[in-house]
């Protein structure tokens, strides 16, 4: 019979028989795994299934984001409307899913939790930057060079917003729509990961 083990360093929520040695997203060791349960829903099955909903819709909602992006290229405005509703229907769905696996804490934790994830994202990105130039895929691996130096500045950016919400400080969060480069507090005349112009950078509200 499967339990539920949570992770006490990223929050991560893992279904196995036996408690691991290890947390498989951020690799702490296993005394940081303790006994989870969620509240309302009854065997591991039920469980199982939500999980595989939820990546199943989150990439739905990101496929459909990018459908309609293709749509508005080649003038298809009523088709690219579409998609982008199916994409909104399929993020309710993801975060319904993620909702009552209990996935959410409060903010603090949830700041902490995201913070974590940001460091494992950026110490993976490396290899797979060398492995797309071994393999030749130099246009691959500058989109994911992009991605691994975003990754770095997602951490930092975490541990400022636990600053911003101890002194209750308002600022602005502007991203960059090549690169996805996120300043806080300033629009910069150019991207410094990517180059990009401001115009290129989209605030968030």
């Amino acid at each position: 019979v499967d339990n539920m083990w949570k992770c006490t360093n990223c929050h991560h929520v893992e279904l196995s028989t036996d408690k691991p040695r290890q947390c498989p997203v951020c690799g702490a060791e296993a005394e940081k795994l303790v006994p989870h349960e969620v509240s309302g829903i009854k065997g591991t099955k039920t469980l199982k299934n939500l999980k595989a909903g939820f990546v199943a819709e989150s990439q739905a909602n990101l496929r459909n984001l990018a459908f309609a992006m293709k749509a508005e290229q080649e003038g298809y405005s009523q088709v690219a409307r579409l998609f982008r509703a199916i994409a909104e229907a399929e993020a309710v769905h993801a975060f319904n899913h993620f909702r009552l696996l209990d996935a959410v804490s409060g903010t603090q934790e949830n700041l902490e939790s995201a913070f974590e994830r940001e460091n494992l994202a950026s110490n993976t990105y490396p290899q797979f930057v060398r492995e797309a130039n071994e393999e030749g895929n130099t246009s691959v691996a500058t989109v994911l060079s992009y991605s691994r130096d975003v990754e770095k500045g997602h951490a930092k950016l975490y541990k400022k917003a636990l600053a911003h919400m101890i002194a209750e400080e308002e600022t602005e969060y502007y991203v960059c729509q090549v690169c996805g480069y996120v300043s806080d507090g300033v629009l910069p005349d150019e991207c410094p990961i990517c180059g990009a112009p401001k115009e290129k950078f989209r605030k968030v509200v």
